[in-house]
């Protein structure tokens, strides 16, 4: 349904019944995402305004009015207040051209317009009082300042045996061991090995890169080019990797390289990042940088991973000691830690049901003795993803 008002806004108007608990809780949600580019205002202040609309009309649905008069109703006024936001213009799109969709679109929205109260109930149980998208800017900030820290930890721990592990004469020494890879690989070395070690293996540039690593780590810490201090990080970091051999190729070593280029995109590319500098009593300022989706997924992947892994790892090993409770008691369920507060008790409910279903051995897929602990691992996997799903 369309139609024409000749009071038209200056600016896009999405105008709502300000006495229903459910619109309030979401107009807020799409207030922050069309972030300033329409306007939103209840009937009981605008309805006058616009006398070609029947009043009935708003008690009912939702209105969006274009700035040149064209008046939208129900589902599809959702969708083209969305699309002022980029990320969501497909919703207007499928409409628009999708079979089906807009029947099926136009179907919910009436069902759920005649069970406000049942939406409410279902919206604060699944995202609480609270159904703004989350910014991660205090997320971003304390991540990349703990990642700093453990940058911190690992170039001096390096840099304090260096010399005797690597060292011209350590135990392993760098400066025979890349002629010889040299002198195996040929130029494939240089790819397949990659540091920055092969313009000098000496045990002045070893010291120089821990020094550096150390360096950039504080300027991570404190907020300083974060970006381009994890750039630096990383392939110093790498760097130092390859050249330890086998004294940095456990897991927590390839574990922080993984997280420290993923992080590469979480920073802001700014060189006094006011959200991220350090001061007492520092707040968010109002034209931070936007959290990039995108990496914060890569990273919960990245953490699924790591769960994921160390589990299967530990099963597939054989050794009887890697029980179901001693891996349930070192394979915490993160997602519960993980959670925040408009999806806390959703998390927490499929975490307990995971953790209660793994206890009592409700769920049999195998006949064999092992059965159990491949349980756990399933169920610990399905709430890991419950972070995906209720992100």
């Amino acid at each position: 349904m369309q139609l024409r008002v000749t009071n038209s806004p200056f600016k896009p108007l999405l105008i709502w019944d300000g006495e229903c608990d459910f619109c309030r809780l979401w107009i807020e949600r799409w207030r922050f995402i069309t972030a300033g580019e329409v306007d939103y205002a209840t009937y009981q202040e605008v309805a006058d305004r616009f006398p070609e609309i029947p009043r009935d009309e708003f008690k009912h649905a939702m209105v969006f009015i274009e700035p040149d008069g064209t008046a939208f109703f129900a589902a599809e006024a959702v969708y083209r207040s969305l699309a002022y936001r980029p990320s969501k213009r497909w919703l207007a799109w499928s409409y628009d051209r999708v079979p089906g969709f807009a029947a099926i679109s136009e179907t919910a929205y009436k069902f759920v317009a005649r069970h406000r109260g049942l939406g409410s109930t279902i919206t604060r149980l699944l995202w609480g009082k609270d159904v703004r998208p989350p910014t991660y800017f205090w997320a971003r900030r304390w991540f990349l300042r703990a990642l700093g820290v453990i940058y911190l930890i690992a170039f001096v721990s390096l840099w304090v045996q260096v010399d005797g592990l690597i060292g011209s004469d350590g135990m392993s020494p760098l400066n025979q061991f890349l002629p010889a890879v040299r002198a195996q690989l040929g130029p494939n070395a240089y790819t397949l090995l990659p540091t920055l070690c092969w313009l000098d293996s000496s045990n002045a540039f070893l010291h120089l890169l821990c020094g550096g690593g150390v360096a950039l780590s504080l300027l991570l810490i404190f907020g300083i080019a974060p970006a381009l201090s994890l750039v630096a990080l990383f392939v110093f970091y790498l760097s130092l990797t390859i050249a330890g051999q086998t004294f940095l190729s456990f897991q927590w070593d390839i574990l922080l390289l993984e997280t420290g280029f993923l992080s590469i995109f979480l920073a802001p590319w700014q060189l006094w990042p006011r959200e991220l500098l350090l001061w007492p009593r520092s707040t968010i300022p109002d034209t931070t940088s936007l959290v990039s989706r995108a990496s914060l997924f890569l990273l919960k992947v990245l953490l699924f991973k790591l769960m994921l892994m160390s589990g299967v790892v530990k099963l597939s090993s054989g050794d009887d000691s890697w029980g179901l409770m001693n891996h349930s008691l070192v394979q915490a369920l993160f997602s519960r830690f993980l959670s925040r507060g408009r999806n806390r008790r959703a998390l927490l409910y499929l975490g307990a049901a995971a953790s209660t279903a793994d206890r009592c051995w409700i769920v049999d897929f195998s006949p064999t003795r092992d059965r159990y602990h491949w349980q756990l691992l399933l169920l610990q996997s399905a709430n890991d993803c419950a972070v995906f799903v209720t992100d």
